[in-house]
């Protein structure tokens, strides 16, 4: 038994449906699932009925929304908010737009540099989900350019990458502010990579935050108990997850591999009755 409240399907970056994410999230023996695509919650009503039939597992609504900090970037997790609401979505689906600009620009990038991908094939690669910088690994392995998704990012669209392009910008706390707008508990994504994390932290947690991210994908027993320790001080939800998009990707663990415990899930769910 374990929780994994950290996962992405094909509605955004990942490779698996909702559903199947869901039956093998089960297989593997989640009791608490979070569906945490970027930007959408368009695969929730599918992994819902998916869920339906695994009386042991309990799926939490969520989001991942990408901020900055200086010097880098700040994942935020948003869980258990008002997916329902019109404003929330149409705030969303900006966000989407925005990420298919940004896109497009790496792709007219990547041309320049003279490594070409087709924009079409970006498109196909992504299907129904949103459009982001795996799909366009996958066309550059694909053309042949590199040998690896994580070459791709290593070598070209990693966010110091020669064919990077920006995206809206957006500050944690403006994040946190969306989040509880509408019901929801904003939680600190895999903050071993967010810089400058322990002095961020204290104003972060009066702007809102209410968690952060300590079983982390493969993060080690030391990372580990560093980052259960930092959670205590502040007074934060010891989280975590797999951030499975599927293999070699992301943080390139198993789902329901994070040894995420049981009762992680159950104090999201406990502190949210509270708001």
């Amino acid at each position: 038994m374990s929780s994994d409240l950290h996962t992405h399907s094909t509605i955004s970056d990942g490779i698996l449906p909702p559903a199947e994410l869901v039956h093998q999230a089960a297989a593997a023996g989640v009791t608490y699932l979070a569906l945490t695509d970027h930007d959408s919650t368009e695969g929730l009503a599918e992994a819902q009925q998916a869920a339906a039939q695994h009386p042991g597992l309990t799926l939490i609504p969520g989001i991942e929304i990408s901020t900055d900090v200086e010097e880098g970037e700040a994942h935020i997790l948003g869980y258990l908010f008002d997916v329902d609401n019109t404003e929330l979505q149409a705030t969303l689906a900006s966000f989407r737009d925005d990420r298919v600009g940004r896109a497009m620009r790496m792709v007219e990038n990547l041309g320049n540099l003279g490594v070409p991908v087709s924009w079409e094939r970006v498109v196909e690669i992504a299907g129904d989900g949103a459009i982001g910088r795996p799909h366009i690994a996958q066309a550059l392995m694909e053309a042949g350019h590199v040998p690896s998704i994580r070459e791709a990012f290593d070598s070209y669209i990693s966010n110091d990458g020669p064919a990077y392009s920006g995206r809206r910008k957006m500050l944690p706390e403006e994040a946190f502010r969306l989040i509880r707008q509408y019901g929801g508990l904003p939680v600190l994504a895999h903050p071993d990579e967010t810089p400058q994390v322990e002095s961020l932290l204290p104003g972060w947690v009066e702007a809102g935050l209410a968690g952060m991210e300590v079983y982390y994908g493969l993060y080690s027993d030391d990372l580990r108990a560093r980052l259960k320790s930092l959670a205590d001080e502040h007074g934060l939800l010891a989280l975590g997850g797999s951030d499975y998009h599927g293999p070699g990707r992301a943080a390139d663990c198993p789902l329901g591999g994070s040894g995420t415990p049981p009762e992680a899930g159950e104090s999201l769910l406990a502190l949210h009755a509270t708001i």
